[in-house]
């Protein structure tokens, strides 16, 4: 993408980040050296480093456009707290941040210490190496130039979710990293601090990235296995089991702690490579190599370890087991779950990532293919530790009898359960598969029995006083695996509910109507407002010669030039020659005419060559050779007709005239009866030539000319059906026979037209045009909103698309796709507000939800339309609804084509300050963005037919729009909506888990029992 503004050197922002590095690197080398003052060393690059950000933050806050990731992130319209926090919604910026988080981390372990010189250099490879990959992600690029203004920020990322999220996951991978070097290093205490704080921290950050997602998406999902999210989840799961490795198979604390080193590293590498469709940044550079480096390098150390240390974890794994604590036998339980639950997670996406840095092309598990993938391998390892938490929890209560027993009461429950949902009995999800029922009536008794393990632990612990809570490790514990198996619990009731679009209902809802919804929600429609941002941004500069809504509006233009450009050019010039040529007019009126009907008897005496042609048996008899013929029609209908074929690439048409007659009789000279069949039906014509020119005078000053002429059945037209001629002697007869003029001249009032011919192009078109009524229209429309005079030169359109030094011929070619004359700088935002009432059965209250649209983000074809999800609680449950702006038909193919009304009122706007070329220009590159997930599907010449369209359609529909006659007003507000149960769980127990960990944290740094 760096490329599109062209590259310079590295902005001034890069000098402390560097410095760091250096000094980092420095400090390394001096360590493993045995120099004294390499932690002091590293220290000061620490502190240099975490102050950079600082510095690192004055060029988004300024809006200083020559550090390539404000450009790209940011906009003049963007607030204060936004632009600040565009810093890190980067590749770059947040590798960078990365590193400052790492940098704090470590100067808290750090602190007051004499740290091993190891984990000296360890800590500087981690900083170094996030600088550098960060660098090479261009955090810290110079633009060449002086762009006027940014590119502008993902329209998903303008959200106050920007900064929870990166921040939270960015803090829990960061801290993760330092706390697995500290681990590494024997630093237990602060690493456990380090390593507790930066698991609550991944936690709410996943937590948080569901929520947004749920939020923001408008179809209810909080997971839907993005191979970002999954990452998340795999750093998380690999953290997770360390404390129970710690406890349970000591050995592997440090195979545990440097894989989740490696873990984080992958997850970094899998957000900047193309293995994500949500959160990708493109095929894999320098930069994400760097990240996968270290993510192999620390497991390759991590198995080096788990050989070093498998024995003994063995032997501890095997005593917890089989000794008489249940406690133990509780983690080692957690513990293998885990375990199986990790390398399931992190080698898919281990696999496909090694396959993308080879170059080959691989994807991981993702929507519905991770549903398949994740859900039989993972959802066994989640009932084994559900199971485990009552022996951790409630052993010294229950021993093992009594645990034996509760769980064969919750196994019975739940097979129970399961069998009444896999024989139908038992419906907890009735638009879901039956296995998903099956798996939510089964999994439902064991996250009870989570809650309730947790639950009674934590309530007789708490009774003896909230000082528990900060001296007592374990209550800690039961409320953070309480956390868990509420998540749990929420997951198994929600989780279809949300994935599945399948529950959702949609509603149309009338200014001033109520919407009766369930658990008792109403909503009622009270008014809205259109509005526009006119801050600039910038749509040409990172796009042209390479963004695909350019690409396909290229296309657009280059076919509207070629194809309905020309078309107005003909309709012109047709028009004008049938002004000024009388003989013009005369052969439109033939071609426009239709049949006409001349009655009476006509006939012919001229001499002529007759042949029968059998189609059939592939022979031709001759019946004349010169002779004389009698040919005598009755009641004679004339019929023109345009055969359409293609010649040269071209499509082209042929005038052609039948003369159908009521009865024919064709004599010849000598009796044919002896070498004819007595019947020529469906595989028979005769070829007449004469010698002369004979003339039929059909009346009305119409007459017709013929040289050679075919003669054929009724059934020989009709295929079967119908008269055939029959043969009498020298006389071949019939009913309803077709001559077909094959050459000659029709004569109208004195004028002569040829037949067959080939009819001006312009002429036809004209025709075509004047007769069909949808182009009528259009050609009405595009006179009204003044694009007609425009498109009446197709040179007019074709200088939009091609570059100067380009033409038609090398349109394709590199410095030459993909370009559109656009305006460089257009308004940022458009929006509309919904005014609504909410009542609920605890009270009423009005609600105002913008739904937005972002030019730049059409222009970047990742859709510039950001709706609007407002979800209303009500207990566990939730009434999900999701608001997109109306849609308009398109007025060119009418019902089953639309666009949403938001970018109709955005180019209606903007249209004002433009001249017709630039508002053609914007209509394309917009069709391009608009249309580029649909057209991909299409045939190359529908694709382009389509285009074209669709430039047309927003052209037209932007300049006749009325927003005071919006499509709210008239047709009313669509809102779909479905219910979600207990997804409430799935938001309360992440914050418990964090919340649990964090009062951990703070028990470890003071030295609490336990």
């Amino acid at each position: 993408m760096a490329d599109a503004v062209g590259l310079g050197g590295y902005h001034y922002t890069a000098v402390i980040p560097f410095t760091a590095a250096a000094l980092a690197a420095a400090a390394a080398l001096a360590a493993l050296a045995g120099r004294r003052w390499a932690a002091r060393l590293l220290r000061a690059a620490l502190a240099l480093n975490a102050a950079g950000w600082l510095v690192y933050w004055v060029p988004f806050a300024t809006l200083d456009y020559s550090l390539a990731e404000v450009f790209w992130n940011t906009s003049p319209g963007l607030p204060l707290w936004l632009r600040l926090a565009a810093a890190w919604a980067g590749a770059g910026g947040s590798l960078y941040l990365f590193s400052v988080v790492a940098s704090l981390s470590a100067l808290y372990l750090l602190r007051g210490t004499e740290p091993p010189p190891r984990l000296v250099a360890a800590i500087a490879a981690v900083v170094v190496s996030s600088i550098a990959a960060a660098a090479l992600n261009y955090a810290f690029t110079l633009l060449e130039g002086a762009p006027l203004t940014g590119s502008g920020l993902n329209p998903l990322l303008k959200s106050v979710w920007l900064y929870p999220h990166p921040l939270l996951t960015f803090a829990g991978y960061g801290v993760l990293a330092v706390a697995s070097l500290a681990l590494l290093a024997g630093m237990r205490r602060r690493g456990l601090v380090l390593f507790e704080v930066g698991w609550a921290s991944l936690t709410l950050g996943i937590f948080v990235g569901g929520y947004w997602s749920y939020e923001t998406f408008g179809w209810g999902g909080y997971w839907a296995w993005d191979p970002v999210e999954t990452g998340q989840l795999a750093a998380w799961l690999v953290a997770t089991l360390l404390p129970h490795a710690m406890v349970v198979a000591r050995g592997l604390e440090g195979f545990n702690a440097a894989w989740v080193l490696s873990a984080v590293y992958l997850s970094m590498y899998i957000t900047r490579t193309g293995l994500s469709p949500l959160h990708g940044f493109g095929a894999p550079g320098v930069g994400a190599l760097v990240l996968l480096g270290v993510a192999l390098a620390s497991l390759a150390y991590a198995l080096y370890a788990m050989y070093r240390g498998v024995d003994e974890a063995g032997a501890s794994l095997a005593r917890s087991l089989r000794g008489g604590s249940l406690y133990a036998f509780g983690l080692a339980v957690a513990f293998l779950a885990l375990l199986g639950s990790s390398v399931v997670v992190y080698g898919s996406l281990l696999v496909p990532a090694v396959l993308t840095a080879a170059g080959v092309e691989a994807r991981a598990p993702q929507m519905e293919e991770g549903v398949r993938f994740y859900h039989p391998l993972l959802y066994p390892l989640l009932i084994l530790m559900l199971a485990a938490l009552p022996a951790a929890f409630n052993g010294r209560w229950l021993g093992w009898r009594g645990y034996a027993a509760l769980l064969a009461s919750v196994a019975a429950v739940s097979t129970v359960a399961g069998a009444a949902a896999a024989s139908g009995a038992l419906v907890l999800a009735p638009l879901s598969p039956r296995e998903t029922n099956v798996m939510m009536a089964f999994g439902l008794p064991w996250a009870g029995l989570g809650v309730a393990s947790t639950a009674a632990y934590a309530a007789a612990a708490l009774r003896r006083g909230l000082r528990g809570l900060r001296g007592d490790r374990l209550l800690l514990l039961a409320l953070l695996h309480l956390g868990l198996s509420l998540t749990a619990a929420g997951v198994l009731v929600s989780g279809t509910y949300s994935f599945n679009q399948a529950y959702e209902r949609e509603y149309s809802l009338r200014l001033g109507e109520a919407l009766e919804l369930p658990q008792g929600v109403k909503v009622v429609f009270e008014g809205y407002e259109y509005g526009i941002s006119w801050t600039p941004i910038d749509i040409y500069t990172r796009y042209v010669g390479r963004g695909v809504s350019y690409f396909y509006g290229q296309l657009a233009l280059y076919t509207l030039a070629n194809d309905f450009a020309s078309v107005i050019r003909d309709f012109e010039v047709g028009r004008s020659m049938v002004e000024a040529d009388p003989d013009a007019r005369v052969l439109l009126d033939l071609v426009a005419g239709g049949d006409r009907v001349f009655p009476g008897r006509f006939e012919v005496r001229a001499r002529a060559v007759v042949s029968l042609v059998d189609l059939a048996a592939n022979r031709t008899i001759v019946l004349a050779t010169g002779e004389e013929v009698r040919l005598v029609l009755e009641n004679v209908t004339l019929s023109p007709s345009l055969d359409a074929s293609v010649r040269g690439g071209r499509q082209v048409f042929t005038l052609r005239v039948d003369l159908r007659a009521s009865h024919l009789n064709l004599t010849l000279p000598r009796d044919v009866s002896a070498v004819l069949p007595r019947s020529l039906g469906v595989h028979e014509l005769l070829e007449l030539r004469f010698l002369e020119p004979v003339v039929l005078e059909l009346g009305g000053s119409v007459s017709v000319r013929l040289l050679n002429a075919t003669v054929a059945s009724e059934a020989f037209m009709a295929g079967g059906r119908g008269d055939v001629l029959t043969v009498e002697g020298p006389t071949i007869a019939g009913e309803d026979a077709v001559i077909g003029v094959a050459s000659g001249t029709v004569m109208i009032n004195g004028t002569g037209i040829p037949v067959p011919s080939e009819p001006p192009r312009p002429l036809l078109v004209y025709y075509v045009v004047s007769n069909v009524e949808a182009y009528r229209r259009l050609i009405e429309d595009l006179k009204e909103v003044g694009l007609y005079d425009f498109l009446r030169n197709p040179e007019n359109v074709l200088r939009l698309a091609l570059r100067e030094g380009c033409t038609a011929e090398n349109l394709l070619d590199v410095g030459c796709r993909a370009y559109v004359a656009a305006p460089r700088l257009v308004p940022e935002t458009a929006w509309l507000d919904i005014r609504l009432r909410v009542e609920t059965p605890l009270g009423s209250y009005p609600v105002t939800l913008r739904i937005r649209f972002e030019a730049y983000g059409e222009v970047q074809g990742i859709h510039g339309l950001v709706p609007r999800v407002y979800a209303v609680g009500v207990g566990l449950d939730e009434v999900y609804m999701v608001i997109n702006p109306p849609l308009i038909e398109s007025p060119i193919y009418g019902e089953g084509v639309a666009y949403h009304e938001l970018l109709i009122y955005y180019l209606h706007e903007v249209f004002k300050n433009l001249t017709v070329p630039e508002r053609l220009a914007l209509a394309a590159v917009m069709a391009g963005g608009y249309q580029s997930e649909f057209v991909r599907q299409l045939s190359p010449e529908r694709a382009m037919a389509y285009l074209e369209n669709a430039v047309l359609d927003l052209y037209l529909l932007a300049s006749k729009f009325d927003p005071s006659n919006s499509t709210l007003a008239t047709k009313g507000l669509q809102v779909k909506v479905k219910l979600i149960p207990g997804v409430r769980l799935v938001w309360a127990g992440p914050l418990l888990m964090a919340a649990s960990s964090l009062l951990l944290a703070a028990l470890t740094a003071r030295g609490g029992r336990g």
